[in-house]
C-alpha cells in the first residue's frame, strides 16, 4: 500500500479546506469595502455645515427673469419686482441659505413672489431639512385641494406625483396642513426633511398647489446640491 501517496492526497485536501474560509472572508471584505466606497462617493452628503456652504456658494436668481440689481424697493416698480425684492431682504437680513422661491403662478410673466425656501440644519436627525414660508390671500375657502411634486436629478427627470392636499400629512407624527382654511391672509412655514439615502448631485423641483376648482394657488421652484 503507497501511504505516502494517500497521505499526500489527505494533506493537499485538509490544505484546501483550509483556503475556503480564507476565501470567504477575503470576499466579504471586498464586497464590504466596494459597498463602503459606493457609500463615500454616492451617498455620504457630509456633514450639515459643508451642505449649507456649498448651496450658500450658489448663488441663485429668481426664477422669474427678474434682476435684483438693488434691494431697496421703490414703490413705482412692478409688483413682481417689488415681490422679489422683499424675500430676498428677508432672506439676507436673517442669513439663511436661500434654494428657492415661492410664486402665484408657475408661468415666468410678471408672476408674484410670495415665499422663499431655504436650506436649514436638522437638528433631529442629524442632515437637512427645507423650510417654505409663504405668504398667501385666499380668495376662495379651501378644503380639498390638490398638492403636485416634478423632481429632476442632474437634469434628469427622478420622481413625480400628487396627493390630495388637506390629507396629506394625516399619518405624520406633526401635521402641518389643517383644513379647511376659509378665505383670508395665510402665512405658512413648513418643513420638509432632506433624506439621507438619496444620492449626491443637482436636484431641481417644482411643486404646485391646485384649489378646489383646479385653480393653481402656489407654484414652488427650488434648486440645491448634496
Amino acid at each position: 500500500m503507497n501511504l505516502k501517496g494517500i497521505c499526500q492526497r489527505r494533506t493537499v485536501k485538509m490544505m484546501n479546506v483550509r483556503k475556503v474560509p480564507l476565501i470567504i472572508a477575503l470576499t466579504i471584505m471586498t464586497l464590504f469595502c466596494s459597498m463602503f466606497t459606493l457609500y463615500m462617493t454616492m451617498f455620504n452628503h457630509g456633514p450639515p455645515s459643508e451642505i449649507m456652504e456649498a448651496n450658500r456658494r450658489v448663488v441663485l436668481k429668481p426664477q422669474n427673469s427678474i434682476e435684483l440689481d438693488s434691494e431697496e424697493i421703490d414703490e413705482e416698480e412692478s409688483e413682481a419686482v417689488r415681490s422679489a425684492k422683499h424675500w430676498q431682504k428677508f432672506v439676507d437680513d436673517n442669513k439663511f441659505v436661500g434654494i428657492g422661491d415661492v410664486y402665484n403662478s408657475c408661468d415666468d410673466k410678471d408672476r408674484i413672489t410670495i415665499g422663499k425656501a431655504i436650506m436649514l440644519p436638522d437638528e433631529e436627525t442629524g442632515g437637512i431639512k427645507v423650510r417654505t414660508f409663504i405668504n398667501i390671500t385666499l380668495e376662495k375657502p379651501l378644503t380639498e385641494g390638490e398638492f403636485l411634486v416634478d423632481v429632476k436629478y442632474n437634469g434628469k427627470d427622478l420622481y413625480d406625483n400628487h396627493w390630495e392636499f388637506c390629507t396629506i400629512d394625516e399619518n405624520q407624527e406633526v401635521r402641518q396642513v389643517f383644513c379647511p382654511y376659509k378665505p383670508g391672509f395665510y402665512s405658512w412655514a413648513t418643513d420638509k426633511k432632506i433624506p439621507k439615502f438619496i444620492p449626491k448631485g443637482k436636484y431641481e423641483t417644482r411643486a404646485w398647489l391646485n384649489g378646489d376648482d383646479g385653480k393653481l394657488l402656489t407654484c414652488g421652484l427650488t434648486t440645491f446640491v448634496l
